[in-house]
């Protein structure tokens, strides 16, 4: 898959995911976001920049500290900036803009943040070295640079059901995106990657009891899992969500289902410009 085409099918994806991504069952958006905002040490008056913002969960928990500040946010998605614009206008934040573009596209300038952020976003490009660079090249010298993803563990047992099942109907799954930064050691070597100083790495637990089958088929519905439940014809995705709610339901415990969502937090400071000499 060229580079298009998979910014093409990573839009589709998120465009459809967009209407639902906010519902209450991928709750854990909102504690990652808050850990990873809270983690970037912002004085308040910042201007800081979102990459990969989606709906705007990390930008609106930067916003609100930022009573100076300001964020700017970048998407590919325009379905998910419709819903981060609107849930800013829903909190009167006025301190925020976003804009839908991605790394290559992003005007922005060398040095004009103060700092820069990604939520669950840097796993999803393919040189994950690279766009840290480009990242850190808009930041300020001694501006903090924070990305969070997910462990390996996450939401363990009802993933790998999830998958084995979905591959039963011939579906084939791609290399998982979240992966490919699903550990301390790879955040470490990423920032060293970049140039990139002064790391902090968290393991955060942002897990919760799930009301049932139906909020964990919201999980799959409305998030990147959607892009393989669309490979199914209508009876094979009737067929699959009957047979995938009863392995699932086997995991609950007095009714609820332990959802299981651990967060790398990560934070780094682009170095100091060098003095002349």
């Amino acid at each position: 898959m060229d580079d298009q085409h998979r910014k093409y099918k990573l839009r589709e994806t998120f465009d459809a995911a967009s209407a639902g991504y906010d519902q209450p069952a991928l709750r854990f958006f909102i504690h990652a976001a808050d850990q990873l905002a809270g983690r970037m040490d912002l004085a308040g008056n910042e201007h800081i920049l979102d990459v990969a913002c989606g709906t705007g969960t990390v930008s609106l928990a930067c916003a609100e500290r930022l009573d100076r500040g300001r964020v700017t946010g970048v998407d590919l998605s325009e379905g998910m900036l419709e819903k981060a614009r609107a849930k800013a206008a829903a909190r009167r934040l006025d301190n925020l803009a976003f804009h839908c573009a991605d790394l290559e596209s992003m005007d922005f300038g060398a040095d004009t943040f103060d700092g820069a952020c990604c939520g669950f976003g840097v796993f999803f490009l393919p040189d994950m070295d690279a766009a840290m660079r480009t990242i850190a090249s808009h930041v300020r010298p001694g501006g903090a640079i924070g990305i969070s993803s997910l462990t390996g563990k996450v939401m363990e047992p009802l993933s790998t059901a999830f998958v084995e099942r979905i591959q039963g109907f011939g579906v084939e799954i791609p290399p998982l995106s979240w992966k490919r930064l699903d550990d301390v050691a790879k955040h470490r070597a990423l920032y060293a990657a970049a140039g990139i100083g002064a790391v902090e790495t968290h393991t955060v637990q942002a897990g919760y009891q799930l009301a049932g089958f139906d909020e964990w088929w919201d999980i799959l519905w409305f998030s990147g899992f959607r892009g393989l439940l669309n490979q199914l014809s209508a009876d094979e995705l009737a067929q699959f969500r009957q047979a995938h709610r009863a392995e699932i339901e086997r995991f609950a415990s007095d009714q609820d289902i332990w959802l299981n969502v651990e967060v790398l937090v990560s934070v780094g400071r682009k170095p100091q410009a060098a003095s002349p000499t």
